[in-house]
């Protein structure tokens, strides 16, 4: 649903008069008069009336009761209230600077913390003992068509620090050039047979991803695509070594998994690291704000601010 203070931004750069915006409750339909009336006072109506429609049609007959004071006038000025960033602008700026001073001491603590988390995983990840690359693309063709029946990739296997009986590892891949897509899938490869030097073993690559290795081998493959390789879990001298034992904090795994491909999730998790790990009563610097926001956008007019609320039209900035 697009967002009510996106929908009416402009209309702040116009200069027109809200005496022709009708005083109709919200919970009314406009007529076409009322209606074109409306918009030739403010374009941005328009959207602003469909907007409000959609979702007020849908509210019970009680709360169309509640919130019948709420006219079009007075919501529409009360939007332009929300937008209006030379009031705005300042106060955001001061709560930065409250939130920053009580804090924002909490930001370089949680860089200690992830960093004490890289290095441990560092020193006990499972890559110190065995080393897994893709080695070889081989393809089998249909005698009959010629088309491509099978792929299997093979990966070479490097123990490093004496026999491996057991290993299992993930692996997935992405275009090098993708635009904003970071997701890669994962597939799962298990391999029982002990090995104490390197050796190559397969698997057989899904339907779904067969033309993507068809006409390449591992260089040509590798020069158009990004290859992620995690190891998780191996079993050494009889003992199953696995990434669960390392007991990261969940909060810390989800961080460090976001850090350098999703900028802005890595973010929010790193805010969970502070809350869970370092204080509880940690407040974010968006939920600082958005709370000193509230309390002025609803003395300002509580009954449009719980109108909007209640059809869940987002009034953050």
């Amino acid at each position: 649903m697009r967002n009510l203070c996106v929908l009416i931004f402009v209309s702040i750069f116009v200069l027109s008069s809200c005496s022709n915006i009708s005083d109709k409750p919200v919970t009314e339909k406009l007529c076409t008069e009322e209606l074109s009336k409306a918009i030739k006072s403010d374009t941005i109506f328009a959207d602003f009336y469909e907007a409000i429609r959609e979702k007020v049609d849908d509210m019970s007959d009680i709360k169309k009761a509640t919130f019948n004071d709420v006219t079009y006038r007075r919501l529409f000025k009360y939007a332009k209230f929300l937008i209006d960033t030379t009031y705005w602008n300042p106060l955001y700026e001061k709560w930065g600077k409250e939130w920053e001073s009580e804090y924002g001491v909490y930001l370089p603590k949680a860089d200690s913390v992830l960093n004490f988390w890289k290095k441990y995983l560092e020193e006990n990840s499972l890559d110190k003992y065995v080393k897994v690359e893709l080695a070889r693309i081989d393809k089998e063709y249909y005698d009959y068509i010629g088309g491509l029946k099978e792929v299997n990739l093979g990966f070479k296997l490097t123990p490093l620090q004496g026999t491996i009986e057991q290993i299992r590892f993930n692996y997935g891949y992405k275009p090098k050039i993708s635009g904003d897509n970071k997701y890669y899938e994962k597939h799962n490869c298990i391999s029982t047979s002990p090995f104490s030097s390197p050796t190559v073993r397969y698997w057989e690559v899904g339907y779904s991803d067969r033309d993507k290795f068809g006409g390449k081998n591992v260089e040509t493959f590798l020069r158009d695509y990004n290859l992620y390789i995690e190891i998780t879990q191996i079993r050494k001298d009889g003992k199953n070594i696995s990434i669960d034992d390392f007991a990261v904090p969940k909060e810390v795994s989800r961080c460090l998994e976001y850090e350098n491909e999703y900028p802005a999730l890595f973010g929010l998790y790193k805010d969970d690291v502070i809350k869970e790990l370092i204080n509880k009563n940690y407040v974010t610097k968006l939920g600082y704000e958005n709370k000193k926001a509230d309390e002025i956008r609803e003395k300002k007019d509580k009954l449009s601010f719980d109108f909007l609320k209640e059809l869940n039209i987002n009034t953050s900035r």
